[in-house]
């Protein structure tokens, strides 16, 4: 039988003479320390230790988190990947190893140009880091009686703590965590200013929360850190995630191990794992443009992009202003919504998503 690891009330042997599987419970204290060496988060229920086929040793389905990446490659033809610092283990586990040289989870990520793909719809960069609240499925779960969550981490630029549900569309709830060097504690609330939602999606197409992200707390599937580049800029940085759980359970403990290496060398693959080829599996990023796009009310900006062209494309496709890139383009004519600002030229060739209010 595995060796379990709880922090639930319910005693193990209790568990193993109960011929029924236990029913998933909410867990209200620390959820994960890396300082325990343990991989998986504990959001309800028991942890068991890693096991290839994800079962518990006594027929139940085990209800362990699991740490996953993910980036703009896979739906979006975009070009940014997270590096992590060590190989896989035997198991074939890229967390294990941070586990027993660090005692937390680190990543590199590395933010490319966006840029428009077959299917890349709304191309803008990002890498995110998260687990699944109940086991290695996208089961949701309800965590309305949290007050919200904490976290201990290091970010190089600003990150969101995000509650991923299975019905918020583009309108999932964040939290912003401040970019710091060294350890930083965070405790997030579910309610007030601290989490809200994010409003990229098409007017009446994404679901909004009639009460807010408190309803996000209700049906929560995975707990996500995102990085995105300001207005889609590149950028380069490391996260570091030593602490996560309900809000007010956080120590704030947390150091930056000797052992860490000073480069990381393993290139995530775009589904949760790590490119095979290990160092040699890294890339260049095709080489960044200068220019930038910005949006202030109702006038846009795009410079860095001499005598280059510039087309706005609504969401169904129709070019519905075009012209010669400038500092100052009215789109007062326009409609609220959201649009892709295209630029081309001899030196710059990128696309951008703006919000028209």
């Amino acid at each position: 039988m595995k060796k379990i690891i709880t922090a639930m009330s319910l005693g193990v042997g209790a568990m193993l003479a109960n011929a029924a599987c236990p029913t998933p419970a909410l867990n209200t204290q620390l959820w994960w320390t890396g300082s325990g060496k343990v991989e998986q988060v504990n959001t309800v229920g028991t942890v068991y230790e890693w096991a290839a086929d994800f079962s518990t040793g006594d027929g139940c389905e085990s209800t362990m988190g699991y740490w996953f990446d993910y980036d703009d490659r896979k739906n979006d033809h975009g070009t940014s990947y997270a590096v992590y610092p060590y190989e896989k283990n035997a198991d074939g586990s890229a967390i294990k190893p941070m586990m027993e040289e660090l005692g937390y989870v680190a990543w590199d990520y590395v933010l490319g140009e966006p840029e428009a793909g077959a299917q890349g719809e709304y191309p803008y960069n990002f890498v995110g880091f998260g687990f699944n609240v109940v086991s290695a499925k996208k089961e949701s779960f309800n965590m309305s009686a949290l007050n919200g969550l904490c976290v201990t981490y290091t970010s190089t630029i600003d990150a969101k703590l995000e509650i991923q549900t299975d019905f918020s569309g583009d309108h999932s709830c964040m939290a912003t965590l401040p970019a710091s060097e060294s350890p930083k504690k965070v405790d997030a609330m579910k309610s007030g200013t601290d989490f809200e939602q994010e409003d990229w999606g098409e007017k009446g197409k994404a679901t909004t929360f009639a009460n807010g992200c408190a309803d996000a707390f209700s049906q929560v599937v995975a707990v996500k850190i995102k990085l995105a580049g300001a207005n889609g800029a590149p950028a380069k940085g490391r996260l570091r995630v030593f602490e996560i759980g309900p809000a007010g359970t956080c120590t704030g403990t947390g150091s930056i191990a000797a052992a860490e290496p000073a480069t990381f060398s393993q290139k995530s693959d775009g589904n949760g794992g790590i490119a095979p080829g290990g160092p040699d599996a890294i890339v260049a990023p095709k080489a960044f443009n200068n220019a930038r796009v910005t949006l202030s009310g109702r006038t846009l900006s795009i410079v860095g992009a001499d005598n280059a062209h510039f087309e706005i494309v609504s969401l169904q496709g129709q070019v519905v202003k075009s012209g010669i890139a400038s500092a100052s383009v009215s789109l007062s004519s326009l409609n609220a919504g959201v649009y892709m600002v295209r630029v081309a030229g001899k030196s710059v060739n990128m696309s951008q998503k703006i919000l028209v209010k």
